[in-house]
């Protein structure tokens, strides 16, 4: 009778261990200077604080913390022992890195060599700390360069650069620069604080860019994306002329991205997105292709890709309409969607490389994109249109939740090509 007793409770301490596990919320903590500690938002909410309290992510599941100190620095980092006395007493599972090129002192150089020693220092020290940190189980996040007032053309020039580096690692990473950059590399008018740090409204358009399912893929395992160079394609036929592929908004977007490549297509719409503002529309046809009034003659023969980017800045009432790597149309508007549809109503259209960032991208990322230099930050959908449709479900392979849908009137045709 007492050893049955025993086993009895030591099966439910056992039960009652793993329950407690399955419990423990998942710790998030923001590490960064006084931007990623919320300075110049009300009561210090900026865009961390705003993420964790916005509804778009599980506190239940996610415990938040911020140990971030104003001034930090790659090399303060460890000269202050921030990691010892601040990080890792949160015991964080993920790591969000919120540092910035103007705390490391790239005002400071009058020469381009005095920079690209800043710019290097900057690079190899926060990818040490990211390498140092994911050793050791913490995974992390990095928020990429942003805005500061004091920035003429080469500190914007090194900003650029710095992201588009970061873009090139094995780690997630967050686009805030595409949400509040006047384009000159300052904070947007009515969006900013004093020349260091955004206000309350410009923290909003930053956390506005990290997509709310992050942190749910990264625990699932799902892996920062990279380039499919795969040659192969799907073509899409839809006799009723609906919308083809669709992504719904679940969570609020405001700056945002939307890329793909196609080619013989039959005339018509062959992307689209609902907003606020009504319905926006790619449109091919008389041997041209249309966003509002930019228009431009595209590739036609059969085996050329074209390459559109539609992307908006919200706070800067800009979008850009780009095709093959060039701007051929800017329209001051503020848009808020709700649905984009790629392959749009035509009846046939070529498809690949579906895009889709919650963040607006600069006229060097645009011709980056497309050159096949792969954008990984603050992505939300990325679905290559190479691989065989299993499921009836579309791949996403960014580091989301985020679902494409596929209009069941739709036939997708996988064409192989090799690759060589």
């Amino acid at each position: 009778m007492k050893k049955s007793c025993f086993l009895l409770f030591g099966l439910c301490v056992l039960i009652s261990a793993r329950l407690s596990a399955q419990k423990a919320p998942i710790h998030v903590t923001f590490f960064g200077s006084s931007v990623c500690r919320g300075a110049g938002a009300e009561q210090l909410q900026g865009y961390a604080w705003q993420f964790f309290h916005s509804g778009a992510i599980d506190t239940t599941r996610y415990a938040y913390f911020n140990a971030s100190t104003g001034g930090d620095n790659t090399l303060k980092v460890d000269q202050e022992q921030r990691l010892t006395k601040k990080l890792y007493p949160t015991h964080p599972n993920i790591v969000v890195i919120g540092l910035s090129l103007g705390n490391e002192g790239i005002g400071t150089p009058q020469s381009d060599a005095g920079r690209e020693t800043v710019l290097e220092q900057f690079r190899s020290r926060l990818l040490a700390l990211s390498d140092s940190l994911d050793k050791q189980g913490m995974k992390p996040v990095i928020v990429n360069c942003y805005a500061n007032a004091n920035f003429s053309e080469p500190q914007y020039t090194c900003t650029k650069r710095m992201n588009s580096i970061i873009n090139t690692w094995k780690y997630p990473s967050i686009n805030v620069l595409g949400t509040i950059d006047d384009g000159e590399g300052k904070w947007v008018e009515g969006f900013v604080h004093d020349p260091l740090h955004p206000n309350t409204e410009g923290h909003r358009e930053m956390y506005l860019s990290i997509v709310p399912t992050l942190f749910d893929a990264m625990m699932q395992g799902k892996r920062t994306p990279a380039y499919d160079w795969r040659k192969s394609y799907t073509t899409i036929e839809n006799p009723k002329k609906e919308d083809a592929i669709y992504v719904d908004v679940d969570d609020t977007i405001h700056s945002f991205t939307m890329s793909f490549r196609f080619k013989n297509a039959t005339d018509g719409v062959i992307a689209s997105f609902e907003t606020n503002r009504g319905m926006r529309e790619v449109v091919i046809g008389n041997d041209r292709v249309s966003y509002l009034s930019a228009t431009a003659v595209y590739q036609q023969d059969s085996d050329s890709w074209n390459h559109i980017v539609i992307t908006h800045n919200y706070a800067n009432q800009r979008t850009l309409f780009a095709v093959n790597g060039k701007v051929i149309g800017e329209f001051k508007e503020r848009l808020i969607p709700t649905r984009f549809v790629y392959g749009g109503t035509v009846r046939k259209i070529d498809l690949k490389d579906l895009g889709l960032h919650r963040s607006s991208l600069n006229r060097d990322e645009i011709e980056d994109l497309n050159n096949k230099l792969f954008i990984q930050s603050s992505l939300e959908v990325y679905t290559p249109m190479t691989a065989e449709l299993r499921g009836g479900q579309l791949p996403n392979m960014a580091q989301s939740l985020t679902s494409l849908k596929l209009n069941p009137n739709v036939a997708l045709t996988r064409v192989e090509k090799p690759f060589y």
